[in-house]
């Protein structure tokens, strides 16, 4: 054993608390805040640091781990690792929580889907309104999914519309086949595959490709009567142009867990969307994420400890 282990996020003591029993043997420093976590970058010379990005602990506030010359392995909460793309990788190494909690995301995704395509969102607007209308929908058997980036989550969310009698896309640069997924294409079929497709659930990283993907222009090539659902990266999506597929009709409804601006502020017209359902950014919020977080990069430190090969390596 060597240098000490710091974990900087949020919810940083429950998760030292989840390890330390563990982990009897480590040195686990916990902060939560971003002056405490760049001081204990210098004093503490970690080796090993394990950091979650959110809203009150944004991307920025990572950085510095780039520069410090004692972490030699960064692990990563979540998937999603953009924040701290251009480490160097000679010196560098970094995991992340991919596939973790990549199944109850797609539980969301799920319910969100079903919520919408039943009217199970008009019908409580309705309650609030108390009128009693009803109204006829589409069984999603017989339906086309079109899973935008089929990763750990798209795979996930495959699955359960293969499994609902969907009829499912998949689109990522490996046409390899994925159960759940009926076709493989590549990502330059997006603008052709949105036509078919009577939803379309978003799963991509934030790179300079997918910022502001789905604008004007991809609205209006999907479907009329389409759904649309985002619980990747806010970036993906030109909200404005989002809130004029619904103001008009052209989409029956949406689902966003993510955003440009997070916390999605008070004055958004976004939250007087038409057919729009909105969560804040926690898609995935299983009440034991922490343990099951800790428990990944509990394993991942034995074997980097032991020299063994770690899960969930990723390139910069």
């Amino acid at each position: 054993m060597t240098g000490p282990v710091l974990i900087y996020a949020d919810h940083a003591g429950q998760l030292a608390a989840n390890l330390r029993p563990r982990l009897p043997g480590e040195i686990i420093h916990a902060v939560n805040r971003p002056d405490a976590f760049a001081a204990a970058l210098e004093t503490l010379r970690p080796e090993v640091v394990f950091s979650i990005n959110s809203p009150s602990l944004g991307g920025t506030t990572h950085r510095p781990i780039l520069d410090a010359r004692s972490v030699r392995w960064l692990h990563v909460g979540g998937s999603g690792y953009e924040h701290v793309l251009g480490w160097d990788a000679a010196r560098l190494t970094v995991t992340n929580c991919a596939e973790v909690l990549a199944p109850f995301l797609a539980e969301t995704v799920f319910g969100a889907l079903l919520a919408m395509n039943s009217e199970l969102i008009r019908y409580h607007e309705q309650q609030r309104d108390r009128v009693w209308r009803q109204h006829l929908f589409r069984p999603l058997s017989g339906q086309t999914l079109l899973v935008v980036g089929v990763g750990a989550i798209g795979a996930e969310v495959a699955g359960r519309a293969s499994a609902m009698g969907m009829r499912v896309i998949g689109l990522r640069r490996s046409t390899e086949p994925v159960p759940g997924v009926d076709e493989m294409r590549p990502p330059d079929a997006l603008t052709a595959s949105l036509a078919e497709a009577d939803a379309v659930s978003l799963h991509l990283r934030l790179t300079p490709e997918t910022k502001n993907l789905f604008d004007a222009r991809m609205f209006a090539a999907m479907k009329p009567g389409a759904i649309f659902i985002n619980t990747a990266r806010g970036g993906h999506v030109v909200e404005n142009d989002l809130l004029a597929a619904l103001q008009s009709g052209h989409l029956r409804g949406a689902y966003l867990d993510v955003f440009q601006t997070e916390p999605l502020p008070a004055n958004s017209p976004l939250w007087a969307a038409p057919n729009l359902l909105i969560s804040p950014h926690t898609a995935d919020g299983v009440i034991d994420w922490e343990a099951r977080f800790a428990a990944l990069f509990a394993e991942n430190l034995e074997s980097w400890r032991a020299g063994r090969r770690l899960r969930n390596l990723v390139a910069g």
